[in-house]
């Protein structure tokens, strides 16, 4: 029994030791990664689903009153042009507080089937690949979430259909356009149906997670993103490192113009 118990205690070791290898060297070693990663998924699923408020053991106090609603901001949402880049904050999500800086979330804005027509026009290719993904009136973003990357309504994201937990909501649109917007959401859309990367792996786009989307899909445009966030021996391009970049980028003779800011 001893015996039994130690070989146990083992085995509980050099399993522990070759977790902690993957994720501190992922890549290293492929089959070590691949089992790390199919216990990895469903916790980071399980934590991205818990409320803060939901938890007893917690004294969590409700804001209400801070969050924006989504009929408080649908009017704004019916004037952005269709691809442009938003970033959020959100409060009461247990996972928000395991991902570095202010701004959680980041994603490209589509608007209605009549916001993409505006601005892309009917015959263009983008038009052709979100007409079957999008419906009447709706208003769409595109983004990666821990389903990966799908076009989805707006009213999706921070629990916005039963109560909004969203606090900041900000846009950035390209200056002196031309087809800048229509370059950077066709390849933004050559990521659709890609899974979420729960390895936070930037470089391999083989996964996306939110603002790596944004990263790779600036590329055709000559547009890289350098200042990045190290965590856990990864160097990755938080919310905030994006936001950063665009904001840096803002104002007259640069890239990005600041649309909206809630």
């Amino acid at each position: 029994m001893r015996i039994l118990k130690r070989i146990l205690f083992g085995l509980s070791i050099i399993i522990l030791i070759s977790f902690l290898f993957s994720s501190l060297f992922p890549g290293k070693a492929t089959l070590l990664d691949y089992t790390r990663l199919c216990l990895q998924k469903p916790i980071i699923k399980w934590i991205g689903s818990i409320k803060m408020d939901d938890l007893p053991i917690l004294n969590y106090s409700d804001t209400t009153g801070v969050d924006l609603c989504y009929d408080e901001i649908k009017e704004y949402l019916n004037l952005l042009p269709s691809g442009s880049i938003f970033l959020t904050k959100t409060r009461n999500y247990a996972i928000t507080e395991f991902i570095p800086g202010e701004w959680k979330h980041a994603g490209i804005f589509l608007g209605n089937k009549q916001q993409i027509i505006q601005r892309f026009g009917k015959e263009s290719n983008v038009y052709k690949r979100l007409d079957s993904l999008i419906h009447n009136d709706e208003i769409y973003i595109l983004d990666s979430e821990a389903d990966g990357v799908c076009v989805h309504p707006f009213r999706d994201m921070s629990n916005m259909n039963i109560k909004s937990y969203m606090t900041s909501f900000v846009v950035f649109s390209f200056t002196k356009d031309d087809n800048k917007s229509e370059l950077f959401l066709e390849k933004a859309m050559d990521y659709l149906g890609r899974e979420y990367d729960f390895d936070w792996i930037t470089e391999d786009d083989s996964n996306i997670y939110c603002s790596e989307l944004i990263y790779h899909s600036l590329k055709p445009l000559n547009y890289i993103i350098k200042k990045r966030s190290k965590t856990l021996s990864r160097v990755v391009i938080t919310p905030d490192d994006l936001y950063n970049y665009l904001n840096h980028n803002t104002g007259r003779e640069k890239k990005f113009e600041l649309l909206l800011r809630l």
